[in-house]
């Protein structure tokens, strides 16, 4: 009973997180992308699988890192009483993704008109995003779920909308539209307006780096999905992302842990509950791996009965969802891992870390999928995966190493 009552704020933290997250997640992949595929062609499913994920790559890079630098350095701004720099951030931010963005919509073929709705429903994401921060900071995780609850009427909302008028970009504006209309009314950040603190070069330098990291991990995620649209056509990605979809559902557990992680981390003092922390973080690693893919592998499997049955009649799609989910598994490893990183590793060896990752992933992607096609992307994958994770555990051995010498 002491042990529960101890770490009941956590575990009430992580539930409400987890939900939270999981209706997110169900809005897109059990709702959205689905139904797209049965009401659509590959082309046009394929276009949206695409722009999600610029707009995911996007958003978890610049809102989720401004989000955790947030997290990492609210003491410092609580210590000197003062409020501000995060929504000027955002804005420098927006500047930037609109003058790259808004070209590069244009120059695909998209109108004026429609680029701009693409472009506004990045920025609106990136908000999204980042206020879950705002939330976890003031241990509001209810609103984190009403935030999701309402994307997910977006999401229906704009379903509904596309059946009658059959425009793409709206897909995904109406749920961040309400989401934003929300945001706007439950965080700080017009309270901010464009303030500038003593604070704001320090927190730059900090989100530069955590956005540099965020940027690469979230890229390796989402990097397949921009090779093999070329490489093989829009049908080998469609299947290729529903199993990718439904095995990458486990990181419903993931994320939202990670994301609590990062703060509780933060806020611990003492070296020896900081050994603890490490020492559990390499423990967990094999535990997790191998429960993950023995759940992810049956889980998939009937997911894609339900949502993708059209899919199930692919060559080997048996041999790329025992593969995916292996995949999985280890990602879902490195991200705990790398919650505990970003606290007691600097940035530039996590830096490091993906750039082998990426390299390592593109020579074995290269070579193996002329033979084995999308097989192959998914063993480049665990291959990929299998070294980050070690690379990662390598790092926390010598932080350890470190500590216990000092």
């Amino acid at each position: 009973m002491e042990l529960i009552k101890k770490y009941k704020p956590y575990i009430i933290d992580l539930f409400l997180n987890t939900a939270g997250f999981a209706i997110y997640i169900a809005s897109q992949h059990i709702l959205l992308l689905p139904i797209l595929a049965k009401v659509t062609n590959d082309t046009v499913y394929s276009s949206v699988v695409l722009y999600i994920s610029i707009l995911n790559l996007i958003g978890t890079t610049l809102g989720g890192g401004l989000g955790n630098v947030r997290l990492i350095r609210n003491s410092d701004y609580e210590e000197k009483n003062i409020i501000g720099d995060f929504f000027r951030i955002l804005i420098i931010a927006f500047l930037i993704i609109s003058v790259i963005g808004l070209p590069i919509c244009i120059y695909k073929g998209y109108s004026l008109f429609v680029s701009c709705f693409l472009i506004i429903t990045i920025l609106m994401a990136n908000i999204r995003i980042y206020s879950t921060s705002y939330f976890r900071l003031d241990n509001k995780y209810n609103r984190v779920i009403l935030q999701s609850v309402i994307y997910c009427i977006g999401i229906i909302v704009s379903l509904i909308v596309f059946y009658f008028l059959r425009k793409m970009y709206l897909l995904l504006f109406i749920p961040e539209l309400l989401c934003f209309i929300y945001e706007m009314k439950t965080t700080d950040l017009l309270k901010m307006k464009l303030a500038k603190t003593i604070e704001m070069m320090n927190t730059v330098k900090t989100f530069i780096k955590i956005s540099v990291v965020s940027f690469l991990a979230n890229l390796m995620s989402y990097f397949d999905r921009f090779v093999i649209y070329p490489m093989f056509g829009a049908t080998s990605l469609a299947v290729y992302f529903a199993v990718n979809s439904m095995a990458n559902m486990f990181n419903l557990v993931a994320t939202p842990i990670s994301s609590i992680i990062l703060p509780w981390v933060s806020n611990v003092k003492g070296e020896e509950t900081k050994n603890k922390i490490i020492k559990l973080t390499l423990f967990i690693n094999i535990p997790v791996i191998i429960f993950v893919t023995l759940f992810a592998i049956p889980l998939t499997y009937i997911a894609l009965r339900i949502l993708y049955s059209q899919y199930l009649t692919t060559d080997n799609i048996m041999i790329l969802i025992i593969a995916t989910s292996i995949a999985t598994s280890l990602g879902v490893a490195a991200s705990f891992v790398k919650s505990v990183l970003l606290k007691f590793c600097s940035a530039n060896k996590l830096v490091i870390s993906y750039f082998v990752y990426f390299l390592v992933f593109i020579l074995s992607a290269y070579l193996l999928s002329h033979k084995f096609n999308l097989i192959g992307f998914s063993i480049a994958n665990i291959i990929s995966k299998c070294v980050l994770l070690v690379c990662f555990i390598i790092m926390l051995v010598k932080i350890l190493k470190i500590k216990n010498n000092e």
